[in-house]
């Protein structure tokens, strides 16, 4: 099939010179062994992209697509590389695919794979479009005691009652207060992973809840103070083991440091966990937040071709403890206003645009019968109304028709986990 090959050439030329994007034919290039090695077989085939080799620290790929940037950012998080993309004939990226990596997705181009109609239903599966991996959720609160690690406990319970496959990670370097609150201490736990003493695979505990756990672990080591070098690493490891998960909730210390808002940011989902008690407390997190957001997009716009910066930011809000669901909405709407009077007044093309969440019941004596229990709260008490607020907020990431308040549409950011992670400052 000569004639369809030429064709595809001239055609891959033509799409190179006017992206002004490097062109080659990964059928005739010179391919480095160590460059395809970066990339796991069954995400290249998924993704359409061929590591060609390493050029002054920039890692050209051949690629289907190579003009989306979430699809470049996408590869920067599987390998560990800034990324060059490059415009290949698609015949030949097609066979070079298949040659250097075999036929593991499931299919030729046009091919549909086939999925249970159970796991098409989830939010993980139907939204994140050509991402692979799992729908990564993270929990943040500007101090501690408001209910956020508690949160994503139940959060990771209730997805996993349902049939996802569930990763919870205590990002809290120092604290550990998922370990401590369902008495599991693992040997392992992530500052080993951090410290080259054991490998990411080494550190998932299986619980008997259904979820897995990346334990963390009591000592002076906080999360602002990870090295460029050690992002870089739990990025390349995380990525590989996150294959297998549906869900990756990400339980981070309290506080609006640098790294926990790089963490927050970079995850599909940012939640903000407040009360009423400490509400100014979460607008300092949600503000913060957006500062972080504006920063990020700014930089990335400066460093990747061919970036659109995203314009709004969207924190999923939860307000804890409360008397009555009327006055979680009432919070909800004064952080709005607020935000719109001295944010987004005052700024350009960047807005913040909270979404609500919901807002869980205050159950003191549930709660502190479940920590004495060192189970969940869904588990221990099911039927309180802050277990049934917390089954119906995961519901809604479980299900993407579900919604917690029908006036408030569910939108899905676009995932930028290792263009900000990988950042040096």
């Amino acid at each position: 099939m000569p004639g369809r090959s030429e064709n595809d050439t001239k055609i891959a030329k033509k799409k190179a010179q006017r992206l002004r994007l490097p062109f080659v034919d990964p059928l005739r290039a010179a391919i480095e062994p160590s460059a395809l090695s970066l990339l796991a077989p069954e995400m290249a085939l998924r993704r359409q992209a061929l590591p060609i080799r390493v050029v002054d620290d920039l890692l050209l790929v051949a690629m289907m697509t190579p003009e989306e940037p979430v699809a470049i950012k996408s590869l920067e998080l599987l390998t560990g590389f800034k990324v060059r993309p490059a415009v290949a004939p698609k015949n030949s990226l097609y066979i070079a695919l298949k040659r250097y990596y075999g036929n593991r997705s499931g299919g030729e181009p046009g091919v549909k794979n086939r999925r249970s109609k159970t796991t098409q239903k989830t939010i993980a599966e139907t939204t994140k479009g050509d991402r692979s991996g799992p729908c990564t959720i993270s929990v943040i609160s500007n101090k501690g005691g408001v209910g956020k690690t508690h949160i994503s406990i139940n959060m990771a319970y209730c997805l996993a009652k349902k049939g996802a496959k569930v990763l919870l990670i205590d990002a809290d370097l120092g604290n550990a207060d998922v370990s401590n609150k369902l008495g599991i201490f693992p040997k392992c736990h992530l500052m080993d992973f951090l410290e080259n003493k054991k490998g990411m695979d080494e550190l998932l505990f299986r619980t008997k809840y259904g979820f897995d756990l990346i334990a963390s672990s009591y000592g002076e080591f906080k999360l602002a103070n990870l090295y460029y070098v050690q992002k870089v690493k739990f990025i390349n490891h995380f990525r590989k083991i996150s294959q297998r998960y549906e869900f990756a909730i990400f339980d981070l210390g309290a506080g609006i440091s640098r790294m926990v808002m790089d963490f927050a940011l970079a995850a599909d989902h940012t939640i903000i966990v407040t009360t009423p008690q400490d509400f100014i407390s979460g607008y300092a997190c949600t503000k913060a937040g957006f500062s972080r957001f504006k920063e990020i997009e700014e930089r990335l716009e400066e460093k990747l071709t061919n970036y659109e910066p995203q314009s709004i930011f969207q924190p999923m809000l939860v307000i804890n403890q409360v008397s009555n669901l009327r006055q979680g909405f009432k919070l909800f709407a004064t952080l709005t206003n607020a935000a719109n009077e001295k944010i987004n007044s005052r700024e350009g093309k960047f807005r913040i645009k909270p979404e609500y969440l919901g807002a869980i019941h205050y159950e003191r004596v549930a709660l502190r019968a479940a920590e004495a229990k060192k189970r969940p709260l869904l588990l221990a008490a099911p039927r309180v109304k802050a277990a049934q607020s917390i089954q119906h907020m995961s519901t809604r990431f479980f299900y993407p028709e579900a919604t917690y308040n029908p006036k408030v549409k569910f939108k899905k950011p676009l995932a930028r986990f290792a263009a900000i992670l990988s950042q040096k400052n």
